[in-house]
This record gives structure tokens, C-alpha cells and sequence, in this order.
């Protein structure tokens, strides 16, 4: 099966309504695992210009703009970005949304933006070099880009977990790292959601590309489980074995 971009934002489009419903703020591993990251990460963000890059359906950047920050919110799923804007106009927190790609933002002006944050989106999208292309043009000097996403090494394009008899998980399979390109991603049996398309790129992929487009790594992080999961989420505790995510604190270079 040849999968494509197209592909990709029309499985995203017929998941929108799934995912609105019972993910995004709801969702724990962004609650309590991923969301404390990226707020401390970026500071005080109180009248900072942020872009919320792939943004869903705007739970990132309606948490964002409560917080003082100037939000602009891109999406390429039309039906997702219908979640933000209905969102928007029952509160209004003067969100600017666009639907686009990532890779291809000429409507925004370079060096306007104090901060971008990816939140699992570089893995839906064909082409991450024209997104970090796009990302290091529209960031002021000094700006942060805060990529977030499954942790390469463990999602590859064959992955799971291996029982015993008993159903027990033993360890974590993953076979094919250096098979890049998209793959059908299939999601929980509650989740509801349809198999998405992801595409597998190396970890050295991503970091090369990144130093390629003028950004400096400064902070590396595989986020562990948090505590409270061991009562209030027991089935998420895998992520306790392995990291389910990698986030890149990455800054651009002045000059660029």
C-alpha cells in the first residue's frame, strides 16, 4: 500500500470527531505527562507570540493563550480545526487559526514568533524538512522550537509488545528502524480511533535535519510515567519500561 499526505489528513479528518471527543485534554499522556513539560519549558509565555504548529483541535492553544501568550494555531485537517473554532467561539481567547501544512506557512512573516511547539506531529506529516525550514524562518533569533513525539527508537515500522502464556508483557519489540517512509499506525481497541499514517524517520534523521535548518539542541527528554498513574492509570505504565516520547528543546541560532 503507497501511502501519502492525503491519505494521512483524510484518516485524521474521520478521527476528528473521536479525538476531540476523548483525547486532547483529556487525554493523560498529554494531562500529566506532556503538558507540564511544555509549559515549563516555556516560562513565562505572558505576551509571548507562540504557534501552536499542527494543532488539532486547539486544546494546546487554548491552555497557551490562558496563559497570557499570542497563539496562532495551524492545521491541515479541515475537520479538526473545525473543533478549534467552535471552541473559539464559545471562548474567545483571540486565537488566530489557519488550515495549512506545516511545511508551507507563506501567509506568517519571518522572525515573528518567540516559541513552536510540534505536539506529536512531525510523525503525521511527509515533509519534516520543509516543516523545520518553515519553523526556523518564522522564529526570532534565540526562539524555541519544542518538537515532541513518539520516541523513534521504540515506534518503528514493527513494534509491540511480546507475551507469555499468561499475557504477561516481557519485553518491547522493534524491528526495521532503518526503514523509513509511512506506515499504518493502529490505535488502542477503546480508543475508537481509526489507524492513522505515521512515518518513521531515525533519530539521527530528525537531530541532523534540525542542526541542518540552524537550531542547537539544548535539552534532550524522555519522559518517565508519572507516580499517580500507579493508581489512577495502572494500564499506562509502560511508559515506566520505556519512553513512549522524545521532546528536543531546540533554539535558533542567531545569523539564520
Amino acid at each position: 500500500m503507497t501511502l501519502s499526505q492525503t491519505d494521512g489528513t483524510r484518516r485524521w479528518d474521520d478521527n476528528a470527531e473521536c479525538w476531540h471527543r476523548s483525547f486532547g485534554e483529556r487525554d493523560p499522556n498529554r494531562r500529566d505527562l506532556l503538558d507540564p513539560i511544555i509549559l515549563e519549558v516555556l516560562g513565562d509565555i505572558k505576551g509571548k507570540q507562540i504557534l501552536d504548529a499542527g494543532c488539532g483541535d486547539g486544546y494546546l492553544s487554548r491552555k497557551l493563550a490562558r496563559r497570557g501568550a499570542s497563539v496562532t494555531g495551524v492545521e491541515i485537517s479541515s475537520k479538526m480545526l473545525a473543533f478549534a473554532a467552535e471552541e473559539e467561539k464559545r471562548e474567545p481567547l483571540a486565537i488566530e487559526y489557519h488550515c495549512a501544512s506545516c511545511s508551507s506557512l507563506p501567509f506568517l512573516s519571518s522572525s515573528s514568533f518567540d516559541a513552536t511547539v510540534t505536539n506529536n506531529v512531525i510523525q503525521d506529516m511527509d515533509d519534516y524538512h520543509g516543516a523545520f525550514t518553515e519553523f526556523s524562518r518564522l522564529l526570532k533569533p534565540g526562539g524555541i522550537y519544542l518538537h515532541i513525539m513518539n520516541h523513534p527508537c521504540f515506534m518503528t515500522p514493527v513494534w509491540g509488545w511480546v507475551k507469555d502464556d499468561q499475557g504477561k508483557k516481557l519485553y518491547r519489540k522493534v524491528d526495521h528502524y532503518f526503514q523509513r517512509g509511512p506506515f499504518l499506525c493502529p490505535w488502542g481497541p477503546s480508543s475508537g480511533m481509526q489507524p492513522t499514517v505515521y512515518w518513521h524517520r531515525t533519530l539521527a534523521d530528525i537531530v541532523n535535519r534540525l542542526i541542518s535548518c540552524g537550531f542547537v539542541i539544548k535539552r534532550i527528554m524522555e519522559p518517565e510515567a508519572p507516580e499517580c498513574w500507579k493508581t489512577e492509570h495502572p494500564g499506562r505504565m509502560d511508559s515506566a519500561r520505556i519512553p513512549d516520547f522524545l521532546i528536543l528543546v531546540c533554539e535558533k541560532m542567531a545569523g539564520r
